[in-house]
């Protein structure tokens, strides 16, 4: 009777082991995927910064030639 005691307190210890890796890897991953989508945020923003100077130097870069030859004479 012991011994059938003793190995259903090591098989649920070792239940226990198994489910805290377990949680411990979703953890793991779910980090990571948080990780991941506040790259891809910060991505998102440096592209939207980098669009809007391309706007302002498409806007801006027609009237500096016309200030170019005024400065020149």
């Amino acid at each position: 009777m012991r011994t059938t005691l003793s190995e259903i307190k090591s098989t649920i210890s070792i239940l226990c082991l198994t489910s805290s890796i377990v949680s411990g890897c979703s953890r793991g991953v779910s980090i990571i995927s948080y990780q991941l989508s506040v790259i891809s945020y910060q991505l998102s923003v440096t592209s939207y910064q980098l669009s809007v100077t391309r706007r302002f130097a498409f806007i801006y870069s027609p009237r500096l030639p016309l200030c170019l030859p005024i400065a020149d004479h």
